[in-house]
Order: C-alpha cells, then structure tokens, then sequence
C-alpha cells in the first residue's frame, strides 16, 4: 500500500477481526480516522461491535458491524465476500480474533486443543487465504497483519497449546509474506506483550502493577499501543514476513511477575 506516515486511507477498506474490544476495537478506530472504511468483525458481541461502530460514526468515519465464526472456513469467506459487497473492494486485514485456553500439558483436552487451534491458526489462516485471493483479484497492494503475542517466543507454563498457536502465526507470516510478495500483498505479525485489558484485569485484578515491575518501559501496553504498531506496519509495506514486537522491552529478558 502506497501510504506513509501520516497520509490518509481514504478509499482503502480494512476488516479487523475480533474488533468489538479492546485491542481489535483500538485496530479499527484507528484504521477508520485514518479515513478507511472498517468491517468490525466479532463473534456473539453484537452490543460490544456496535458500540465500536457507533464510536467510529461519532467521530465521522465509515463502519459496519459483521458477525463471524473465523474457526469455520465459510463464514471467514463470507466475511470478505460481505465487506466487498458493502465497500467495494478490501485493502487490509487485521486478523486479530483468537482464543486462550489454559491448562497444564498434562490435563490438556482434545476439545480445548482444537477449540484453540481452528480459531487461531486454522481461522486465521483460511480467512487470510480469502483476503488475499480478493487483494489479487483487486490488481493493488494489501496488507495483512496477525495478531500473534510474546508466548510464541517465551514458553509459559499451561499455555502450550495457545502459545504454539502465536508460534504459528509468526510463521505463517513467514510463509505468506514469500508467496504473496510476488502480488504486492505484505504480511506481518504484531507480537504482543502484556497489555492492559479487561480480560487480564479479571484473572488479575493487580495485573498493571503487577507488570510494571518487570516490564523495561514500566507498564504493560494499553490497546492503542497495539493500533499504533498495526499502522506502523499498514504504512511501511515493504516490511513484510516480519515480527514486530510490542512488550515495552519484555522480552529482552522475560521475567514473569
């Protein structure tokens, strides 16, 4: 995509998915004041979905609310073929939706591994598979950034099957970015650290502080960190098959609080 910092994404169209909260919701204001129309996809959040849309109307900006189950290949499909219904075309695709499942490997279930994988790697994948095949139909540059996270490069205890997932994504981009370079197609992966969010603060209410001591920059990242590493990545496409990782300096040595 031929933008640079600053420029605008009029007439470019992005989906982000899982964008009814938080990080995803933070991905699609920011895509939308940037001028990009935004298909905000969520899974059984409706109200939370609709609320982001209503934030990025408010502020003058183009959205529309889409309902998708991204662990089955059909309704990723569907979801590009509605955005380019509505919009007409698809520019950038924030494949953010994903599941944590925690559980020692000892006790893991068949169920959650697959629950974690068809959502996070089989999802991301296939939806992707569709955002690209639109992108070349298009004959112009897109971008496509997974949102992955530092587990996939530091080992945490009972996440394994969640971490192997981001392990994936990290790699996936990899594969992708080879393949579709040809097509002026970038593909990147935000690696994200901890990141203060309602999810974390319910298994933790001493989350932020609790970070903060082990974390260089003195604080885990809020939402809108993450969005300002998506725009890096939308605004610079001749990255591409890379990991950008947003922990404040975690991993340099990884401590867990």
């Amino acid at each position: 995509m031929e933008n640079s910092p600053g420029n605008s994404l009029t007439g470019k169209v992005a989906i982000v998915t899982g964008a009814s909260r938080e990080i995803g919701a933070a991905m699609a204001e920011t895509l939308a004041r940037r001028g990009a129309a935004v298909l905000v996809s969520h899974f059984r959040e409706a109200k939370l979905a609709e609320a982001t849309v209503s934030r990025i109307r408010a502020a003058g900006g183009t959205a529309l609310a889409h309902e998708a189950d991204l662990s089955k290949v059909a309704e990723g499909r569907e979801l590009i073929q509605r955005t380019v219904r509505e919009f007409g075309r698809l520019d950038i695709y924030a494949a953010n939706a994903g599941i944590t499942h925690w559980s020692s490997f000892l006790d893991y279930a068949e169920e959650g591994w697959d629950t974690v994988v068809d959502l996070n790697l089989k999802g991301s994948f296939f939806s992707a598979q569709a955002a690209a095949r639109q992108m070349m139909a298009q004959g112009a540059p897109g971008a496509i950034i997974f949102s992955a996270s530092v587990t996939g490069l530091r080992a945490i205890a009972n996440g394994s099957a969640y971490s192997i997932t981001k392990a994936g994504l990290i790699h996936m981009a990899k594969c992708l970015a080879l393949e579709l370079g040809p097509h002026h197609i970038s593909v990147n992966t935000l690696v994200i650290g901890a990141t203060l969010n309602e999810r974390n603060l319910k298994d933790n209410p001493n989350y932020d502080s609790d970070w903060q001591g082990v974390i260089p920059a003195g604080r885990p990242a809020q939402p809108e960190d993450i969005a300002r590493g998506l725009m890096y990545l939308v605004d610079n496409p001749f990255i591409t098959g890379n990991a950008l990782v947003i922990d404040g300096g975690w991993t340099i040595q990884s401590p867990v609080p």
